[in-house]
């Protein structure tokens, strides 16, 4: 990690946070190394079994930080978008969830970088938005693949193309976020939820989020098959097998 994001843990939970205030959590190169790091600090540590990103000051994250990019030449630029993708993957091919604790401004890739997490909690006051149209550039991050299978193609065609911001009641009713609740509770709401997933046996957990995504880009067959498999690996694990054992004594007593 670096001075541009930060990661505590605790309970099982590692507190991943956007640490550029003065700048709204914008987005530059030092943010996108940071991630990268957080990420795979939280792969390596067999003690964190789930994550909560949220950002520091009054935003969740307003964005790339434009006025970097502005005076990037087109090589620096390709090379910083390069650097958005890797972020993207990293974050999909973690086997550990992250929940994405918004409030403030959620914006272009502020907003792409909360639809990279797993699940959205979203306090009171949280906007999101995608302005990328009339700054004449479009969604990266891999949000044309993630964005219609979250709100639908017709939603995500229009926060992209409208550009009108939307508040946390309205990304709530459109599913891109699952829960709103006060500004004061927003932390400790996400990192309960976090902990309660991180209590959970790891192989269930990290075998249920690579089906879930991995059935959106298989046929059906493929998608059964695949749970299958993932169903007889945890069967196999001893931690598993002792949850299921634990189950059936409370329910005899």
């Amino acid at each position: 990690m670096n001075e541009a994001v930060e990661v505590e843990s605790r309970e099982g939970v590692a507190m991943i946070a956007l640490n550029r205030p003065e700048k709204l959590n914008a987005i530059n190169d030092a943010v996108l190394a940071g991630l990268r790091a957080a990420i795979a600090h939280i792969e390596r540590d067999p003690a964190i079994g789930a994550a909560v990103l949220h950002g520091r000051g009054r935003a969740f994250s307003a964005g790339g930080d434009i006025a970097a990019m502005s005076a990037m030449d087109e090589a620096a630029f390709a090379r910083t978008i390069g650097r958005y993708m890797e972020v993207a993957k990293d974050f999909r091919g973690s086997s550990k969830p992250i929940v994405a604790a918004i409030h403030g401004h959620a914006l272009a890739g502020g907003f792409e970088l909360a639809c990279l997490c797993d699940i959205r909690i979203a306090a009171e006051d949280a906007r999101f938005g995608l302005p990328d149209a009339p700054l004449g550039l479009s969604p990266t991050s891999g949000m044309t693949h993630l964005l219609p299978r979250i709100v639908g193609l017709g939603r995500a065609l229009d926060l992209a193309l409208a550009a009108e911001p939307i508040d946390a009641r309205e990304a709530q009713r459109i599913g891109l976020v699952t829960r709103v609740v006060d500004r004061a509770a927003l932390l400790d709401a996400a990192h309960a939820l976090a902990a309660r997933i991180a209590s959970f046996p790891r192989i269930g957990v990290a075998r249920s989020k690579r089906g879930f995504y991995g059935a959106l880009e298989t046929a059906f067959a493929e998608a059964t098959a695949a749970e299958h498999e993932s169903e007889l690996a945890c069967f196999r694990d001893p931690v598993a097998r002792e949850r299921l054992r634990a189950f059936v004594d409370r329910k005899r007593d």
